[in-house]
């Protein structure tokens, strides 16, 4: 659990510098199929993934704001 959430972040953080485009961290990791179930509820709850996905969109029209013309 710690060693793959761990990679993850650093995996995103390297591709963040590589690259100078922001990148959205949404990685699920659970140690169990219940935990992975609780943090993946279908719409109107609970969705680790779909919070992700806003937040990458929201972050997406903020840069576009200030991008140079």
């Amino acid at each position: 659990y710690d060693s793959v959430a761990g990679e993850c972040a650093r995996g995103v953080q390297q591709v963040q510098l590589t690259t100078g485009v922001p990148v959205a961290f949404g990685v699920l990791t659970a140690e169990d199929e219940a935990q992975a179930l609780a943090r993946s509820e279908g719409p109107g709850g609970h969705n680790v993934g779909e919070e992700a996905a806003a937040v990458a969109v929201e972050m997406a029209l903020v840069a576009g704001r200030y991008a140079p013309a």
